[in-house]
């Protein structure tokens, strides 16, 4: 049904409908702004990059041929602004953090060294995956925080399922050994 209903918006888009734009920003930005803050871990930039995505995707909806689903197409759009933004990034030595990986909430007042603990372990798995190298990063992400299936990331990173195997065994590999006193195994 969705891709169904993606596909009437498309076709009306690009028929030169601007509701079905709207109607498709409406649709997705919150999951597409979800994506670009777990990959860039800094709220003004994955505003910028979503909207960023968004308008790339309404100059070039006419080259969008349906081979895979809408949805998977604006991921792959976004997962590629939010890699070369971090390689620019990475560029300008730029270090961000912010606390984005949930821990388990412990009550301050009834168990302060609990709730100390917990900072620090959100705090240096924070840094640990920000750390990783964009190709990693992406990949866990989009595994681990987004949920999706390694075919979905395989194509929409535009590479082989063994590839994206291969860098989560790899992105998982570089967690465990920096959370070393946190993780067992």
């Amino acid at each position: 049904m969705v891709k169904n209903e993606d596909t009437l918006l498309v076709n009306r888009l690009k028929k030169g409908e601007r509701k079905a734009f709207d109607e498709l920003v409406n649709k997705y930005k919150k999951r597409i702004y979800y994506l670009a803050y777990s990959l860039t871990n800094n709220h003004a930039d994955a505003l910028d990059l979503s909207q960023e995505a968004f308008i790339k995707v309404y100059k070039s909806i006419h080259r969008f041929r349906g081979r895979s689903s809408f949805y998977t197409w604006l991921y792959r759009i976004t997962v590629n602004i939010c890699l070369n933004h971090l390689k620019k990034k990475a560029k300008r030595k730029e270090i961000s953090f912010d606390e984005r990986i949930e821990v388990a909430q412990v009550d301050w007042w009834s168990n302060p060294k609990k709730a100390l603990e917990n900072k620090e372990l959100q705090e240096n798995l924070t840094r640990a995956i920000d750390s990783l190298p964009p190709q990693q990063k992406t990949v866990f992400t989009l595994r681990h925080l987004e949920g999706l299936s390694h075919k979905e990331i395989a194509s929409i990173l535009g590479c082989s399922i063994g590839s994206v195997k291969a860098n989560l065994f790899q992105a998982l590999q570089k967690l465990r050994n920096r959370l070393k006193g946190y993780v067992e195994g």
